[in-house]
């Protein structure tokens, strides 16, 4: 009976530790300079995939990235078919039903853009917005105060997308109005579209709101979140996150 007991014992250690090694499955999107897709050029960069490719490998866990729309990443996550999602914002129901780090990955400034001849002139007054066609991307989440708008039905004609460029290529198409994206990821893609003569930034930055990558309740941890988060600290005492940021200038 003991010798039964102490080899259950040890299966349920040995499998354990087989989970601890289990390659995570990481999604991400194209969002230039934070994440961009690998092509047969190169593998996937940017500030974030950086920084979470050096959080991984200083905890000595497997993983691998892979690239599809928001909303399918999304998807994945939610059935179980992916441990983590990066850059994601908090918001209330995000938080119910999956894990975040107590620190981010990074903040962004949200802002508007809208062509450079355009009359639309955002003042700070999200309710200037109400009746323009809107170009944002599907499930995303820009903060609270475009959410509350949102939830309040504001806006008219939101154009949703499943991609910052499909949005950004709209707007010079005079498709949409206006577009609402992270600014420097913004100007990134308009750099290369050819067009940053063509497109400016109207008014103000509309909200700023920390990303974080975000975790299955499935199949991660509260332990390997208090790891990432302990790790995170590490980078940033010790110069990693400056040193990465270098790379990538606003």
């Amino acid at each position: 009976m003991r010798l039964l007991l102490l080899m259950l014992a040890l299966g349920f250690f040995c499998r354990a530790a087989d989970a601890q090694q289990r390659e995570l499955t990481l999604v991400s999107f194209d969002y230039p300079p934070l994440m961009e897709a690998a092509s047969a050029q190169r593998p996937a960069s940017g500030m974030a995939v950086d920084i979470v490719s050096e959080a991984f490998q200083r905890m000595k866990v497997p993983m691998r990235i892979v690239f599809y729309p928001l909303a399918r990443g999304l998807a994945m996550l939610e059935s179980g078919q992916a441990d983590g999602i990066f850059t994601i914002k908090k918001n209330p129901e995000r938080e119910a039903r999956f894990l975040f780090p107590t620190r981010p990955l990074l903040s962004q400034d949200y802002v508007i853009f809208v062509r450079k001849n355009s009359k639309i002139v955002f003042d700070g007054d999200i309710t200037s917005l109400e009746n323009i066609s809107l170009g944002v991307l599907n499930r995303a989440y820009y903060g609270p105060v475009f959410e509350a708008a949102l939830q309040a039905g504001l806006f008219k004609k939101l154009d949703i997308a499943n991609s910052h460029k499909g949005n950004f290529q709209k707007l010079l198409a005079q498709r949409t109005d206006a577009v609402i994206c992270s600014r420097i990821v913004g100007l990134t893609l308009l750099r290369q579209l050819n067009a940053e003569n063509e497109v400016v930034v109207s008014g103000p930055v509309l909200d700023t709101a920390p990303s974080y990558i975000m975790f299955s309740r499935q199949t991660i941890t509260p332990e390997f979140i208090r790891q990432f988060d302990a790790t995170i600290a590490a980078m940033h005492e010790d110069g990693t996150f400056a040193s990465i940021a270098k790379k990538y200038p606003q």
